[in-house]
C-alpha cells in the first residue's frame, strides 16, 4: 500500500526585495499572493520519493543541495530521491543572478530550509492513499514565442502579426501531467502537476505572486472540495513557450485577467485528469539520475553586436560579466537529469 503526505511552507520575502526575471532591476512593492514551497512525499515501503516545487524564477544547484541534505538528515530519504522544480514566476523572490538582478544568499538559504521543512512535514503526514496518475492536453493557452523571419533570422517576440514572420520556429508541449492522492476516507490530499509555460503574465504587478499557478491551485482545490489540499507545481521545458500568441491581433496577453484565464484553463484540465483516471493502490517507486557535462555557449563579437543592437548595452555587459565569471569557475556545467518512476502494479476504479 502506498503512503503519501504533503507539506507546505511560505517563501515570500520582505517587501522591497528584488523580483528577478525582467531585464532591469525590479523591486517588490506588495504581496499579491504568498510564494510557496510545496512537497509531495511518496513511500511504497521500500523506496521514498519527494517531489517539491517552489514559486521562484529558478533555483541554484547549491540551494537544492542544501535542501536535499537537510531532508536526508531529517527523514533518511536519500538526497538523490528528491526532485525540486521552480515554477519560473517572474514575481518571485531574489534567488537568481540574471540581467540586472542579484540573488540574496540569505534568501537562498531560507528557501532551502523551507523546502526541507515542507518535505519533512509531508514525510510526517504520510498516510495510506490511492494515486490518480495520468495526463491531459491543454494547447490553447501556450504558444512558442520564437519565429523564423523572412530574412532567414530567428526572432523572439517579433511583434503581433509581424508581416515578416514565415513560421513558428518550435513547438509547444501541451501535456498536463498529474499525480494525485486520495486517502482512505476519499478525501483529496493534493497532487503534483507538470505543465510547460512561462509564468510571465505579471499577475500581481509590482507584488510577489506565483502568477497563473496561484489560480491553477485555487481551481483544483475548489473543484475537489479541499481548500487545504496541496498542489505541487513543476514547470516543464518552456524556454520559448509563453502565453503570448504573436499570430493573434488581440492585445498582449498579460495581467490579472489573463493570469486567471491561463491558470483556470490548465487547472480545469487537471480536474479532468483527476476525474477520468482510475485509481491505483499498489505501486513501485524508483529514482535514477544521470549527470550531463554541458559546455557554455561561446559568444563571438558578431553575436554580441547583434544582441547590443536589440537592447540596453549595460544589461548585456552585465550578462557578459556573469558569463565570464561562470566560465572561469566552471567551463562546463554539470546538468543533472533526474528521473522518477511510479510503476503501477494494480488498478481499480
Amino acid at each position: 500500500m502506498i503512503q503519501v503526505g504533503f507539506g507546505q511552507r511560505t517563501i515570500t520575502p520582505e517587501i522591497g526585495a528584488e523580483m528577478p526575471g525582467g531585464i532591469h532591476k525590479h523591486l517588490s512593492k506588495s504581496i499579491h499572493d504568498e510564494l510557496l514551497a510545496n512537497a509531495m512525499v511518496m513511500d511504497d515501503g521500500d523506496t521514498q520519493l519527494v517531489l517539491a516545487g517552489i514559486d521562484a524564477l529558478s533555483i541554484k544547484r547549491s540551494t537544492t543541495q542544501k535542501a536535499r541534505q537537510q531532508i536526508e538528515d531529517a527523514t533518511g530519504i536519500p538526497a538523490g530521491n528528491v526532485m525540486i522544480a521552480a515554477s519560473h514566476t517572474h514575481n518571485g523572490g531574489p534567488i537568481a543572478d540574471v540581467f540586472m538582478s542579484e540573488s540574496d544568499s540569505a534568501y537562498c538559504d531560507f528557501v532551502a530550509e523551507q523546502i526541507a521543512h515542507a518535505a519533512i512535514e509531508g514525510y510526517e503526514k504520510r498516510e495510506a492513499a490511492t494515486l490518480i496518475i495520468g495526463a491531459g492536453q491543454e494547447g490553447s493557452v501556450a504558444f512558442n514565442r520564437r519565429f523564423r523571419m523572412r530574412d532567414g533570422s530567428e526572432r523572439t517576440h517579433p511583434g503581433k502579426l509581424n508581416p515578416d514572420i514565415v513560421r513558428v520556429a518550435g513547438p509547444i508541449d501541451p501535456m498536463v501531467g498529474v499525480v494525485g492522492a486520495v486517502n482512505q476516507s476519499c478525501r483529496f490530499l493534493g497532487c503534483w502537476v507538470n505543465y510547460s509555460c512561462h509564468a510571465t503574465l505579471g499577475v500581481g504587478g509590482n507584488g510577489f505572486s506565483a502568477d497563473y499557478i496561484d489560480y491553477l491551485r485555487q481551481t483544483v482545490q475548489h473543484a475537489m472540495g479541499a481548500d487545504d489540499a496541496t498542489v505541487v507545481f513543476g514547470n516543464g521545458a518552456s524556454a520559448d513557450v509563453t502565453q503570448v500568441n504573436n499570430l493573434s491581433d488581440r492585445d498582449r496577453e498579460s495581467g490579472e485577467h489573463w493570469g486567471w484565464h491561463v491558470g483556470t484553463t490548465v487547472g480545469a484540465e487537471v480536474i479532468k485528469v483527476l476525474a477520468r483516471m482510475d485509481y491505483t493502490d499498489e505501486v513501485t517507486l524508483a529514482c535514477d539520475s544521470q549527470t550531463l557535462e554541458l559546455p557554455l555557449r561561446a559568444l563571438d563579437d558578431a553575436a554580441l553586436n547583434q544582441a547590443q543592437a536589440w537592447g540596453d548595452e549595460a544589461v548585456w555587459a552585465r550578462e557578459l560579466e556573469l558569463l565570464q565569471e561562470i566560465q572561469h569557475i566552471e567551463p562546463q556545467v554539470a546538468g543533472l537529469l533526474r528521473t522518477t518512476d511510479i510503476g503501477v502494479l494494480n488498478r481499480h476504479s
